[in-house]
């Protein structure tokens, strides 16, 4: 006997992780080879992500949001700023992307990933709503994978009664459906050439895209420290905001207005920065105090800079300084996976999440800091897709490498370069090797190679094929 139009609507349509994973990407899967355009300004609606929150109910109405943007450091950042507002004794909600390892890292509240019982449950309450409005929807339109993803983390943070939602934009920042949210704080850490199909051609463009975090309900935005070539544009794109926010009046008097602006190395800042086996040590100053001696986990100079502007964001949504041992007991806690992270001593084996020249220049410096007399052999495993700046990293990791492997992923849906092998000899003739997965180029620089570091060096889905090589879970990262 057939059941009513009434039962089937109220039927449960996902019972598993699979098929709850799998809802979050079947609208763009089907749209996909569909879609001719590159250029997220023409490619993504992030008015659908917003209509989906609205039929489920607006579960980001009301809520105190901090939205994060950049294009390297700001995972890191939002890890810092949650975990600072959590041990200033807030209960924090987590949103970052991509994840490594489990879909459910994407989700934390005090650190620890939303279970699988609940997020089966939420994208249950999320599925019927997505269908109805995917109906809706013409041959190359799609409802964004972020953007469902953030329905689900939203549903679920409201439901948990969160004081603070801390969210990581995906690509860009204007065109994200992150950015549907009514963000009273935005964060923008170091901004450089990403994405360029999709965000670009030039780098105004992909500043552009950046500073469009910030809006009408916005009012304050914290910049991290900026290359040179970078502020200006990054000064003028926020112009444009607060002129059309307040006024021209508004424009000459920066920092007393309606949006409140602080830029790194003008209004906070990290000072005497090193890097130690524990970490990357620092001292920060802001407007309002100094902070001695501090220490992230990830290694990285630029890490003291993400950390100073989670404290400066901090000080500005608290309204006074934060006790300065609850900053070094925070700050030190905060592990942030494959970020320049050191998973395995004997030899050293550092995970870091760099896909282009800049990044992998960062990445570079740490090695020269870790092994300042070359002493120590070095092998660099690269797993850059075709679609990203495979050739600069390459260069950049060659100079501080003894041996140069490129590789790949065990599973992945992206397309790596065919001559990636022939950028790697380039610049290290007779010292380069290809390996068809991961786990043969690990297992070469260990065994034979007889590296005293290995990095490995690449998208997220190596760097979570990395963490499952190794055995690690990222579920619990603690609060």
């Amino acid at each position: 006997m057939c059941k009513d139009e009434n039962e089937r609507g109220n039927e449960v349509t996902i019972q598993t992780q699979q098929e709850a994973e799998d809802a979050v990407y079947r609208s763009y899967l089907r749209a996909s080879g569909r879609i001719r355009e590159t250029s997220d300004r023409f490619v993504r609606r992030p008015i659908w992500a917003r209509r989906l929150l609205d039929a489920l109910g607006s579960p980001d109405r009301g809520r105190r949001i901090i939205l994060v943007t950049g294009s390297k450091g700001k995972g890191s950042t939002a890890r810092y700023i949650a975990m600072l507002l959590g041990r200033m004794g807030h209960r924090v909600g987590l949103f970052t992307s991509p994840h490594l390892v489990h879909f459910n890292e994407r989700i934390r509240i005090g650190g620890r990933a939303i279970s699988e019982a609940d997020f089966i449950r939420v994208m249950g309450a999320v599925e019927p709503e997505l269908r109805r409005l995917e109906a809706r929807l013409e041959d190359d339109e799609y409802i964004g994978p972020i953007g469902i993803a953030l329905a689900a983390a939203l549903l679920y943070f409201r439901e948990q009664r969160t004081d603070f939602d801390v969210i990581e934009c995906g690509r860009g920042g204007a065109y994200d459906d992150t950015n549907v949210l009514a963000n009273e704080w935005a964060v923008i850490t170091a901004v450089m050439e990403e994405h360029v199909k999709q965000l670009g051609p030039g780098l105004s463009d992909i500043v552009r895209h950046k500073a469009g975090i910030v809006k009408p309900c916005t009012r304050t935005v914290v910049i991290g420290r900026q290359r040179e070539d970078v502020l200006p544009l990054l000064r003028a794109e926020l112009a444009v905001s607060f002129a059309s926010q307040a006024g021209e009046r508004a424009v000459a008097e920066t920092g007393s207005g309606r949006l409140r602006m602080l830029f790194g190395g003008e209004h906070f800042g990290a000072a005497f920065p090193r890097l130690e086996a524990g970490g990357t040590k620092f001292d920060v100053w802001t407007g309002e105090t100094e902070y001695k001696g501090l220490t992230v986990p990830a290694l990285g100079l630029f890490q003291a800079d993400n950390a100073a502007a989670a404290i400066q964001l901090c000080e500005q949504v608290s309204g006074c300084r934060i006790d300065e041992a609850l900053a070094v007991s925070a700050l030190s806690a905060a592990v942030w996976p494959g970020r320049c992270e050191v998973v395995r001593e004997h030899p050293t084996v550092i995970l870091d999440g760099a896909i282009h020249r800049d990044s992998a220049r960062y990445t570079a410096e740490v090695v020269r800091a870790l092994n300042p007399r070359r002493d120590r052999k070095v092998a660099s495993i690269i797993g850059v897709p075709a679609d990203r700046d495979y050739a600069g990293v390459i260069g950049e990791l060659s100079g501080v490498s003894d041996a140069v492997y490129v590789t790949r992923p065990d599973v992945s849906h992206l397309v790596f370069p065919t001559d990636a092998l022939e950028a790697a000899e380039r610049h290290k003739p007779g010292r380069s090797r290809q390996f068809p997965v991961l786990r043969e180029a690990v297992a070469h620089a260990m065994d034979v190679e007889r590296a005293d570091l290995v990095l490995i060096v690449g998208t997220q889905t190596l760097i979570g094929n990395a963490k499952r090589l190794f055995g690690q879970s990222l579920l619990d990262l603690g609060g």
